[in-house]
């Protein structure tokens, strides 16, 4: 990977006249893995802003990917991708919206609506939520778990004429939705709605706004609550409703594996329910209780086999019995080699990679746990053939592969991805083997540094969170054996992953106090420490809650330095803030970047300064077109000064103050010189960035300086001729030209 500076376009002449970067990923300004430790300044920090400036959206990727991995070691097994995939059969993935405003979802597929059609038996209280659910366009539903919440979502929205049903990816920021991204007539779901999560907080005021959008669009958004989430809003009690009474399992057991089975197959069906292996599927000790959607699947799969009653009920049980916490154990000691064990778990770690991905970093955790090969005992003896094949291992995993367009700011590229079948099996793959495997549980934090030194900066992220997952499910010991070396680590990602991690861990009520001891702990220790303690500013609290000063109040005192490796974890830090979609979120950090310029204190006001620049050159925005034409992609902060005239004037005056600055103006040119370069195909980007120019110029000293600059682009092979005219004439317009 090379080095970003190396390869500086500012270290080439004035920004003006510099051409963006090479082609490629654009690493940190420091080190990317456990082996580079390279030691640098804060003029390296400006120099890594020509790179970001000509290939901006690493921000965005990274977020794009924790948020996935999030999701995966959750409940929702989907691959991250751009475009259409394939869900075991006919589920298509749509994407809602684009870039960073877009929400993933799947399509329901024909079989799917027929089913809940044809099969579907209504709780004791669906008739009243049918008849009281109806002056709402969003719709919540409270239950206990296994209940038929999610199958009740279903069929309420067909009864109220959707056809076509699209399920939301869990944890889905409802506040991304939007008029533009919803498709007329659509129905709408979101399973199991949490008061936590990475998304917006859902409140009576977005409740009133979707309502809106649904209506415009004609869609509706059944959403169906965790059990025991609780609101204090009445706006959102108004539109929840209870799901009481559901039917019994065997009942829609039955209704499901006579439909599976259809009525040319009416003799199997009678065979298979009146055989006594079937009816032990719920009147045994172990089977008692089980849940709605378990009594479907489990129809499903008996319908799938022609074998006699005994051995097809015996095959079901198999399948099902990984999904058993008493029977995971047994499943994954009964995996016929290491290397198939090792798959597993780097299929539970780093699932929504390419299986060459996947597949090489467990054969890296293979060699961790087996001695090495010796002429006596070779890895694999002599003329031994290779029998372990890639289809057989994963039949064995309950996983599969999908093919997929790997989402990436250079363009998609075409993959193999993996992923478990059942969306639950990789956090209980980790799970399991932290808590019952010590040979395993021993080897895991060793191969987890490794990987969050990769190449790949998705399998660093990923590697990232499942150290975040591990940490709430043991974070003393990993507090003393993983988070505390890798904070004070040279190397940046580790910083990044143990960053991560802790904010991760802070979504556990039960470790906010601890998290937020460590953090102010290495507030307090060396540069290293120090820099990932501004890493995780932000498991002190959203800025937006009751403890959000805490979380502003570190992160201020933090940038009282010349460290150049705290100054970049504040720019992430802060930069990751402004991507974020809370609002806010967004005011704070802009707020808070505001009060560091207007500083005499010069490292604040320098830190406040490359912060500001690191976001600006770093963060884009898919803006919908007039009319409904294209999504056209500009820079985020440029967005954001056009739609919200308050926050207009806060980026007003950053720029203002970049471009005055005798620290940062050289880089604050190149970086809008980028912004032409990104609107200048585009009459309205033009049109917003010289208003926006306009107000970042009060004085006349300012804006000679700025006009100046802007002039320069007006050759043709500048590739920023067109704003350069529109900037000039504007200022024109305004009698503003000196």
């Amino acid at each position: 990977m090379r080095e970003e500076f190396a390869q500086s376009p500012a270290q080439n002449g004035p920004p003006e006249n510099t051409s963006p970067g090479r082609e490629g990923e654009v690493p940190s300004p420091v080190s990317t893995g456990p082996a580079e430790t390279t030691e640098l300044g804060v003029d390296d920090i400006r120099r890594a802003l020509s790179a970001r400036a000509a290939q901006p959206g690493s921000t965005d990727e990274r977020l794009d990917t924790e948020r996935d991995a999030r999701s995966y070691l959750s409940r929702f097994a989907q691959s991250r991708i751009a475009g259409e995939r394939v869900y075991g059969g006919d589920h298509i993935e749509v994407v809602l919206g684009q870039g960073r405003r877009s929400v993933r979802a799947y399509q329901l597929s024909a079989q799917d609506i027929d089913l809940v059609s044809s099969a579907f038996l209504p709780p004791a209280s669906y008739d009243a939520l049918l008849r009281d659910s109806e002056p709402f366009r969003v719709v919540l539903l409270s239950g206990a778990p296994g209940h038929g919440k999610y199958a009740a979502a279903q069929r309420l929205l067909l009864d109220r004429g959707h056809a076509t049903l699209q399920c939301l990816e869990p944890d889905a920021d409802l506040a991304r939705l939007d008029e533009t991204s919803l498709r007329p007539g659509h129905g709408y779901l979101l399973q199991e709605l949490s008061s936590g999560g990475t998304s917006s907080p859902l409140t009576g005021f977005e409740l009133h706004r979707l309502n809106s959008v649904m209506l415009a669009r004609d869609c509706r958004l059944v959403i169906t609550l965790r059990d025991g989430m609780r609101t204090a809003d009445p706006e959102i009690d108004k539109q929840t409703f209870p799901v009481n009474g559901p039917p019994a399992p065997w009942d829609v057991f039955e209704r499901h594996l006579r439909w599976w089975l259809g009525p040319q197959r009416t003799r199997r069906a009678q065979e298979l329910l009146r055989a006594p292996e079937t009816a032990a599927l719920f009147t045994e000790p172990q089977s008692v209780g089980t849940s709605l959607a378990g009594a479907a699947e489990n129809a499903r799969l008996l319908s799938e086999s022609s074998a006699a009653p005994a051995d097809a009920v015996r095959r079901v049980r198999e399948h099902v019995s990984v999904r058993d916490t008493l029977e995971f154990e047994k499943w994954f000691n009964g995996l016929e080699d290491l290397s198939t064990q090792c798959v597993a778990v780097a299929t539970a770690v780093f699932g929504g990679e390419a299986y060459e991905t996947v597949s090489a970093l467990a054969t890296s955790l293979g060699r961790r746990l087996e001695p090495p090969p010796t002429a006596e005992h070779p890895e694999r003896p002599r003329n031994e053939a290779v029998t372990a094949t890639r289809a057989t291992r994963l039949r064995r995993l309950n996983a599969s592969l999908v093919g997929a367009q790997v989402a990436s700011r250079h363009g998609g590229a075409p993959a193999k991805v993996v992923r478990f079948d059942d969306s639950r099996t990789a956090s209980r793959v980790l799970q399991n083997v932290w808590e019952e495997y010590d040979v395993l549980r021993h080897q895991l934090p060793g191969w987890l540094k490794d990987c969050a030194g990769h190449e790949l900066a998705t399998v660093r992220t990923r590697a990232a969170v499942a150290v975040g997952f591990l940490a709430e499910l043991s974070f003393d010991s990993l507090r003393t054996g993983v988070l505390q070396p890798w904070a004070r680590s040279p190397a940046r990602a580790l910083r990044e992953a143990a960053a991560t991690a802790l904010v991760i861990a802070a979504e556990n009520p039960e470790l906010v106090a601890p998290v937020r001891d460590l953090i102010h702990a290495w507030a307090g220790g060396d540069a290293a420490l120090q820099a990932t303690a501004a890493r995780a500013w932000t498991a002190l609290g959203r800025p937006d809650a009751d403890n959000g000063g805490e979380a502003v109040a570190l992160l201020d005192t933090l940038a009282a330095t010349d460290s150049a490796e705290i100054i970049e974890a504040i720019c992430l830090g802060v930069t990751e803030s402004l991507a974020a979609t809370d609002g806010h979120q967004v005011r704070d950090a802009l707020h808070l970047l505001r009060h560091w310029i207007s500083q005499r204190h010069a490292q604040r006001r320098t830190v406040g300064e490359l912060s500001f620049l690191f976001a600006a050159a770093d963060l884009l925005e898919d803006v919908a077109a007039t009319g409904g034409g294209a999504h056209r992609r500009w820079p985020k902060l440029l967005a954001l000064a056009t739609r919200d005239p308050v926050r207009q004037r806060d980026i007003a005056l950053l720029w203002d103050a970049v471009l005055q600055s005798p620290e940062t103006y050289e880089a604050a040119t190149l970086v809008l010189t980028e912004w032409a370069r990104m609107v200048d195909a585009d009459p309205s980007g033009r049109r917003a960035l010289a208003r926006l120019l306009h107000a970042a110029t009060p004085t006349d000293r300012s804006r000679r300086f700025l006009l100046r600059h802007v002039s320069t682009w007006s050759a043709p092979d500048s590739r920023a001729a067109r704003s350069a005219a529109q900037i000039l004439s504007h200022f024109d317009s305004k009698g503003a030209t000196p």
